[in-house]
């Protein structure tokens, strides 16, 4: 006949006490998951501060991006889904990076955003005429954002994205291209040019 073992009282306390502990510690860990530190981004939308970075160097590009790839200068697109695109280079400051330690996490709703500390502003410039405009044309105020900024206006780059995406707010002519030169100015006098030519512009 087998015997039946009774854990002792005082053990069984010691063992509910410990399964206990560890319960809360993992209810902890969870919630601190999501209710971070406010430096760090948050699952709830309350994105963390952008970190300190120089502008290194910029891409333009065109869109529409189908078929894996962004327009080139020998593609026709429509008006609706041409954009001019540019996208910053940065190089993060080391006092900014921060490790994700137990219990940290990221909103993967937000953007990595950047505190730009050398850029003075971004101008693109005609090489060729462009709808009646002469060459040399400053057509930063042609660009706009869907909040209806212009890139004229852009001159916080505290909390920046590192990718701007830019529609025509006029009409061009009919299969018009655009060829212009993109300066990134910087705060130490040097600048960064970028030639680029669009694809045509179909408006009809």
């Amino acid at each position: 006949m087998k015997k039946r073992l009774v854990m002792p009282s005082r053990l069984r306390k010691i063992l509910s006490l410990t399964m206990g502990l560890s319960g809360f510690y993992m209810l902890l860990l969870v919630v601190s998951s999501c209710e971070t530190d406010p430096s760090l981004q948050n699952p709830f939308g309350e994105c963390g501060p952008a970190a300190k970075a120089d502008a290194v160097d910029i891409s333009v590009f065109f869109s529409p991006y189908e078929n894996e790839t962004y327009a080139i200068e020998s593609d026709t697109v429509q008006l609706k889904d041409f954009a001019f695109n540019f996208q910053l280079i940065p190089e993060v400051q080391s006092s900014s990076q921060k490790g994700l330690f137990p219990g940290q996490a990221y909103a993967l709703s937000c953007a990595q955003t950047f505190d730009f500390q050398n850029i003075s502003n971004i101008t693109i410039i005609l090489k060729k005429e462009f709808n009646n405009l002469p060459v040399g044309t400053d057509i930063s105020f042609m660009l706009e954002l869907p909040d209806g900024s212009t890139l004229d206006q852009l001159r916080d780059f505290k909390k920046s994205t590192a990718y701007y995406s830019y529609k025509l707010n006029i009409v061009p002519e009919n299969f018009s291209q655009l060829e212009t030169q993109t300066f990134l100015f910087l705060r130490d006098g040097t600048r960064i040019v970028v030639d680029s030519t669009s694809p045509y512009i179909q408006t009809i």
